[in-house]
């Protein structure tokens, strides 16, 4: 899944504090603390929908000039993304003439197995379609969605993040936490620096890839940042620039919601008719045959509901003989993992206690869709106390547990949950970390 990009490894999950964004305290923090800190809060999301509006600048000849406008319908789950963004390109050397738009539609969708792209234009070129495999785009810009505004460190690996070699400072003036590394096993990688806010939930909410001179390749910032009525920070405006190439791109969201489900069809498309189709994951080339979009369809594509369509492909019987072999190779794997016991997924694997809150939710899934079941549980910390879990899960895919801090500890407070799930033989931990009292030295 997509949440993997942002995974922190298992062996700093005990070097935990967090500070919510109601109660500041300006002290010295490990930048292993601060990576746990931001970990922390993005698991707090699990869904972004947004329409947005983008517009990306360049300096020619000593002015800045708009180059380029984007309409944006952004969705984002931790399983699978989807964007579509009809472009418009405002360049004085834009070509002209009856066969041409300006005006480009890009839809994407992605999984974390697979990726897909629709290029249309407005005028008489074909449609083309990409399917390749893997969870990133080329261009990553190209599935730019909020959570990655937020989250994203460039396209870098954070579970290669040079934790020992970082550095972490706070700066009282700014009232943030800068916190500078590298990716490590690349001697020669760039400074990753980011600057984190505490008083907004530990978000970035400025990143910079800066060379071993100091200077600025990339940055991206993230500012107007408003409260959902959950608590959760989201910004209304964020944006990347690279100054060597001169280049700014701007965007405000006009419309979100976060944390409301997402149909599974709004996370997907089909190629129209006409399409001719790259497929790069079964080696295969051809053109979309079947039922093109009636009045009926188009309407409904404009509300964003999916629109089925037949597709049946024109292809060289040695591109169907290539993805038979590839099918069968699939199948063989396939088969392979069913002999493999269900996973078992627990989420979220951090939690942020907090004063003002007593009730915490964990969401428990199996791979193979049957019910987890929990055999035992106990829970470890000398700081935090369990008052109760209730076992939900054959109802709501739920445990719930009550947890506060202790009255006797005042500083960064961890616990552990330890849950013991049939069939699974690892012991499957999750921690729970609450600030510091406001106020304490």
């Amino acid at each position: 899944m997509i949440a993997n990009k942002f995974v922190l490894f298992s062996a700093i999950l005990n070097l935990l504090c967090i500070i919510p964004g109601s109660l500041v305290a300006q002290e010295e923090l490990s930048p292993e603390q601060l990576f746990l800190l931001m970990k922390a809060s993005s698991e707090q999301y699990d869904t972004f929908e947004a329409k947005i509006k983008s517009t990306i600048y360049q300096k020619i000849d000593g002015k800045v000039k708009t180059t380029l406008t984007e309409d944006i319908i952004s969705r984002w789950t931790r399983e699978k993304r989807f964007s579509k963004t009809i472009s418009t390109t405002h360049l004085d050397e834009t070509p002209t003439g009856p066969d041409y738009t300006p005006i480009i539609r890009t839809t994407c969708a992605i999984t974390g197995h697979w990726r897909k792209r629709l290029i249309q234009a407005e005028d008489n070129r074909t449609p083309r379609g990409y399917v390749e495999s893997g969870m990133f785009l080329k261009d990553p810009q190209e599935c730019y969605t909020i959570y990655d505004a937020m989250w994203d460190l460039f396209a870098a690996p954070w579970d290669r993040i040079d934790i020992v070699k970082a550095t972490a400072t706070f700066n009282k003036d700014e009232n943030n936490y800068v916190l500078n590394f590298k990716i490590r096993d690349v001697p020669k990688s760039h400074l990753f620096r980011l600057y984190i806010d505490p008083s907004r939930g530990f978000i970035p909410v400025k990143r910079e890839y800066v060379k071993d001179d100091g200077t600025v390749m990339a940055k991206a910032e993230c500012s107007d940042l408003r409260q959902t009525k959950g608590g959760l920070w989201i910004p209304y405006k964020y944006s990347w620039i690279a100054p060597r190439s001169k280049i700014t791109n701007s965007s405000e969201v006009e419309e979100v919601k976060v944390n409301e489900p997402i149909a599974d069809n709004l996370l997907d498309f089909a190629f129209p008719k006409g399409t001719i189709v790259h497929d790069e994951m079964r080696g295969l080339k051809y053109t979309v045959e079947g039922v093109d979009e009636g009045p009926a369809d188009k309407a409904q594509a404009a509300s964003e509901t999916a629109t089925d369509v037949t597709l049946t492909a024109r292809v060289k019987e040695e591109h169907l003989r290539a993805a038979a072999s590839k099918a069968e190779q699939m199948l063989e794997t396939l088969t392979a993992e069913q002999a493999v016991p269900p996973a078992i997924q627990v989420w979220p694997t951090i939690v942020l206690v907090t004063n003002d809150k007593y009730e915490y939710k964990l969401s428990l899934a199996k791979s193979d869709g049957t019910k987890p079941v929990l055999l035992n549980y106990e829970f470890e910390s000398g700081s935090l106390e369990l008052s109760s879990l209730k076992n939900l899960i054959d109802d709501q895919n739920q445990l719930v547990l009550s947890i506060n801090r202790k009255q006797s500890h005042s500083r960064f407070a961890s616990g552990t949950l330890l849950l013991q799930l049939k069939g699974h033989d690892e012991v499957i931990k999750v921690t729970f970390v609450s600030p510091p009292l406001q106020d304490t030295p």
